[in-house]
């Protein structure tokens, strides 16, 4: 496969100026590039859970539902909701946390019902050593040629001159950050655009919508666990969750059969063949509807997708629960996860397809059926 030159070259990253730019109600690409380059910028230093990058973006988080109209669903009457890390010994010196939004639903019944939105604010850090950017991204690049069945003197060649054609345009730039603009980056900011979309409907849904930012979901799904075993609402009362991890890339440079209407699914089906039904049916009706990939939800995939979402930590208390992404690539756990390689375009259409498929299962005048057996023990070991 050919992957053109202009699919590794950089753009230039937003000024602050541009950063800082008032965000509309509609899910626009622009709105999401704005929220993003705040998300992952260098400054957060890769939003480790438990730093003060983090504690900066979950404030950020906050703010931003408080700004849409959105009620505070944490602890203590607040946005927040403490994670602990109370098995490693000790807790970090910044205290990691979840986010948690209310949008209230409308029908004085339904209304404690909930269908929640979530995606994980936090990434992967700092390196103990500085790398050639420019130089790591074409050999990540050159790499996953070969393994779709480039041969290895043409993936080679392609490589030398994608890194002569970006020396020409700057010098090499040493990179320590690893910001985490897909991961997950991309999935906090359209939760965001989601919020903010839904909270100006003039007709709200049924149901009330929880908007939860995890944490520490790169240090083995903690934040998502510890909501699901310390709800701050009860349980029983979560109808289904939709997670977004990944959603900014998957084109054709980026996921094997990728392109502008790829997207994976996972978890869809697990528990209740009427929320895949759904899914469906509202992504027919989308003006530019996804090819549906559950390639990665079979059982025994090798990549164990299923055990290694958010979705998973609601789906194991039996919980219907869909995790949305548009793949792995090969800035994946980079430092050239970076906002300038992201599609804007096709992640506002990830953003849409979730919002509508919130607001149809929170408008549904019955939960959807739950018609396949959750495990026996939700603290058992995941099984893909």
């Amino acid at each position: 496969m050919r992957i053109a030159v202009a699919a590794v070259v950089a753009t230039p990253f937003a000024s602050p100026a541009q950063a800082i730019a008032a965000t509309t109600a509609a899910i626009t690409a622009a709105d999401l590039r704005t929220r993003l380059y705040l998300i992952a910028d260098d400054s957060l230093r890769g939003r480790l859970a438990g730093t003060a990058g983090d504690s900066v973006a979950t404030a950020y988080i906050a703010s931003e539902l408080a700004r849409a109209g959105l009620e505070p669903a944490g602890e203590n009457g607040g946005w927040f909701q403490a994670v602990h890390f109370s098995d490693r010994g000790k807790e970090p010196a910044v205290p990691a946390r979840n986010v948690i939004g209310l949008l209230r639903g409308s029908d004085p019944v339904l209304r404690n019902e909930y269908v929640v939105v979530s995606a994980h604010n936090d990434h992967v850090g700092v390196a103990r050593q500085p790398v050639d950017h420019d130089a790591l991204r074409v050999t990540n690049f050159a790499a996953a040629m070969r393994k779709r069945g480039v041969p290895a003197a043409a993936a080679q060649a392609w490589a030398s001159h994608a890194l002569d054609s970006i020396r020409a345009l700057r010098a090499p730039r040493q990179d320590s950050i690893f910001n985490g603009a897909d991961d997950d980056g991309s999935g906090t900011v359209s939760l965001l655009e989601i919020a903010e979309a839904m909270a100006s409907m003039p007709n709200k849904p049924k149901r009330s919508i929880l908007f939860i930012s995890h944490t520490a979901e790169e240090e083995g799904l903690y934040g998502s666990g510890w909501f699901t075993e310390h709800p701050t609402v009860p349980r029983d009362s979560l109808v289904a969750e939709l997670d977004m991890d990944m959603v900014g890339r998957g084109s054709a440079a980026d996921v094997e059969h990728g392109g502008p209407t790829y997207l994976e699914l996972i978890g869809t089906r697990r528990l209740s063949t009427e929320l895949g039904d759904v899914a469906e049916k509202v992504n027919a009706q989308e003006p530019m509807p996804f090819a549906f990939n559950y390639a990665f939800d079979k059982p025994g995939d090798r990549e164990q997708y299923y055990c290694r979402a958010d979705h998973y930590s609601y789906a194991r208390f039996g919980i219907p629960s869909i995790n949305f992404s548009r793949g792995d690539h090969p800035d994946y756990h980079e430092v050239t996860d970076e906002p300038q390689y992201i599609d804007y375009d096709a992640m506002a259409r990830v953003a849409g397809l979730v919002r509508d498929l919130a607001f149809t299962l929170a408008n549904l005048d019955h939960r959807v059926a739950i018609d396949h057996a959750r495990q026996k023990d939700p603290y058992a070991a995941c099984v893909q």
